[in-house]
């Protein structure tokens, strides 16, 4: 491929990325019921409601769990394999563009939750006391971590819990995501 078609499935890889990732951040809000009068959530809604719009005619009004946004990121996804595919002169199987889309999408989910993580044990040492442009990223976090809050009670002041969360979503990330992305490597073969 030359370099100007190089740049060119660069640059179609990166916004499909950021489409998948805006969708998946409407999800993960949704979830975690964070406010949604806050700027950030309100931009994302709005970004994303025309993308969910199709979907939302067919399946159920979203609660807690929007699947019309996991639904659109994963057809993204499905749409960018294809588009690959054909700048490649490849052909996948519709098997594999499904496994693709689902790991992608999975990756996607758990590398967000992890840096939710990251960014939250960050804030807590810097910013002492209630601040609502950091708030949200609080509000995300601690669904994750409390099941493992409640496993592992602070010792001595420190809360151990995010480490816990870290390795658990890694070893999704490397067994779960891992054997179904290997399945569909087997696919190609």
């Amino acid at each position: 491929m030359s370099p100007v078609g190089q740049g060119g499935l660069f640059l179609i890889q990166f916004l499909a990325g950021l489409v998948i990732f805006t969708l998946l951040l409407r999800f993960f809000m949704r979830a975690t019921y964070v406010d949604w009068r806050h700027p950030i959530v309100t931009f994302i809604a709005k970004v994303t409601n025309p993308l969910c719009a199709p979907l939302n005619t067919i399946l159920p009004k979203p609660h807690r769990w929007d699947w019309s946004a996991i639904l659109t990121a994963m057809l993204v996804q499905a749409l960018l394999v294809i588009l690959i595919g054909f700048l490649t002169d490849r052909s996948f199987g519709v098997g594999l563009i499904v496994i693709s889309s689902v790991t992608e999408v999975m990756n996607q989910l758990l590398d967000m939750m992890f840096w939710l993580i990251i960014i939250q044990v960050i804030l807590s040492w810097v910013s002492q006391g209630y601040n609502p442009n950091t708030a949200i990223f609080d509000q995300m976090a601690q669904p994750i971590l409390s099941p493992f809050q409640r496993l592992i009670p602070p010792m001595g002041g420190l809360d151990l819990s995010p480490i816990v969360a870290i390795i658990a979503i890694k070893l999704t990330q490397i067994v779960v995501v891992g054997s179904i992305a290997q399945l569909g490597q087997n696919m190609l073969l």
